[in-house]
């Protein structure tokens, strides 16, 4: 069983994780928007730099935190010029100057890491996310759609070229994962990826959006389960499943799951309702694919 995970941050690794229990094969796919940080700041260094600490971050997830190396690449510098960045960031920085692309940066350091886990860039593109929100502002780059309270629509430049692997991990995947995470920021930054949407829409696999525990301020203040799928139907990513934790902020539906859309299954996915457990989101997983539709109330 093949299964793709898509999106960033401590949210995708507790899909990875959860992914490894229920498939044979795992592929995370990992954003290239970001434009804060130590990731913005190499951007602005060198403008054909694709975002590097969504990358960074799954390796080190991946490893683990009592790994030596993982340890390594999270270190970030105190002093000089390079305080604030992640060593992480600068050896695949040099890595993908020695490269020339960063799915061959990020093969490179899988090797070093010996990981089982295929990690791929959603692009190798220096992509930026940009939106407009309720008053039609637009909204330039990740860090400005994320701190919108009142984001309307996101969207992803330039159209590029969609990477051959990412594709075709999406068609030949039987389980695609989406979240947890940022809902503009890190899934929609993700899924509207060039060639992305496409590939989760022709995909046959099973597509399961995982909700956040809670809304994120700024980003999603005040939005229910509903509210979130609304987004994601209107930026026409259509998960099969969606999971929601039983006890989140905000899992709410006001009102009855939408006729003839998502399975919509309510479990435990967290032991402290601040984190998700990989072993929770397992089990989440392996219902839903088992065919649960019940919502576990």
């Amino acid at each position: 069983m093949r299964a793709v995970a898509l999106g960033g941050g401590h949210g995708l690794a507790a899909s990875l994780k959860a992914a490894h229990a229920v498939a044979d094969e795992v592929t995370a796919i990992v954003g290239v928007a970001d434009n804060g940080g130590s990731s913005g700041r190499l951007r602005e260094f060198w403008r054909g730099c694709p975002a590097l600490g969504d990358a960074r971050l799954t390796v080190s997830n991946l490893l683990g935190q009592d790994s030596p190396l993982a340890q390594l690449l999270e270190y970030r510098f105190r002093t000089g010029e390079l305080a604030g960045h992640a060593l992480g960031n600068l050896i695949l920085f040099g890595l993908l100057e020695k490269t020339g692309a960063l799915d061959a940066a990020l093969r490179e350091l899988g090797v070093l890491s010996n990981l089982s886990t295929t990690v791929l860039p959603v692009s190798n593109a220096p992509l930026e996310l940009r939106g407009v929100d309720t008053s039609g502002q637009p909204l330039v780059g990740q860090l400005a759609v994320h701190w919108s309270p009142a984001v309307a629509k996101v969207w992803v430049v330039p159209e590029a070229a969609p990477l051959a692997e990412v594709v075709d991990a999406l068609l030949h995947a039987d389980l695609i994962i989406l979240g947890p995470g940022s809902l503009y920021t890190s899934v929609l930054a993700t899924a509207l990826a060039p060639g992305v949407a496409d590939g989760i829409s022709s995909s046959k696999g099973m597509v399961v959006f995982v909700a956040n525990l809670a809304p994120q301020e700024a980003e999603t203040r005040g939005y229910d389960q509903r509210r979130t799928l609304e987004a994601l139907l209107a930026h026409n990513v259509v998960p099969d499943v969606v999971l929601v934790h039983r006890d989140a902020v905000g899992a709410a539906w006001h009102g009855q799951p939408f006729s003839g859309g998502p399975r919509h299954l309510e479990l435990k996915l967290s032991e402290d309702g601040l984190v998700h457990s990989p072993v929770l989101l397992a089990d989440a997983l392996a219902r839903a694919l088992g065919g649960d539709g019940e919502s576990a109330r």
